[in-house]
């Protein structure tokens, strides 16, 4: 009888170690695909923030922004209602300028047609502020054009130049008339010939 007790020990001993060791097999399995999840799933998941981030950006670059064309400036000159943001430029025409200029013996007179950007149609509309200022402007804009040489006009960057110079006379003439000078935003020549 000591014998098959001895027998039935080794018999529930073994089945003991096979438990044992199938437990750990197992906890063991679960322990690599632990790991291997974790470090797939890292990998995927930088991946995936890269792939948000680029979803994100171009996202946000393709939602036009709001664009608005309303200025803040000091209370000291007079005050306009401003644009929405959804108001398109308005432009102040004026009449052909003719004048006769130093053309060095090359050209003698100087035709230009200017015409002013803003979006604020108070300053440059029908009844608007720069409408007021019409002989004032036309005024300064010929006395410039009447002091511009050939030589000046004839490069390039001569037509840039004396558009930046009509535009600072017409800013110059508003702020003296109490309207914000930078209203104005840009001048655009339709017509420039020399002959």
């Amino acid at each position: 009888m000591a014998e098959e007790e001895v027998v039935e020990e080794k018999k529930k001993g073994g089945k003991g170690l096979i438990i044992g060791l199938a437990v750990l097999v197992v906890l063991l399995l679960v322990g690599v695909g632990a790991l291997v999840y974790l470090l797939l799933g890292a990998s995927s998941e930088d991946g995936s923030a890269s792939n948000d981030i680029e979803v994100h950006g171009s996202a946000e670059h393709g939602e036009p922004e709001e664009i608005s064309h309303a200025k803040e400036y000091s209370p000291k000159y007079k005050q306009f209602e401003p644009p929405g943001p959804d108001a398109v430029p308005v432009y102040f025409v004026m009449d052909k300028f003719v004048v006769n200029f130093n053309g060095e013996g090359k050209a003698k007179f100087l035709a230009v047609d200017l015409q002013f950007l803003s979006y604020y149609p108070q300053v440059v509309g029908a009844d608007g502020e720069m409408e007021n200022l019409r002989p004032i402007l036309k005024n300064d804009i010929q006395r410039l054009l009447r002091n511009q040489t050939f030589t000046q006009l004839n490069t390039a960057e001569g037509p840039d130049h004396l558009r930046a110079d009509v535009l600072k006379v017409v800013h110059k003439v508003l702020e003296a008339h109490n309207v914000y000078p930078e209203l104005v935003e840009d001048v655009y020549m339709t017509r420039f010939v020399m002959q």
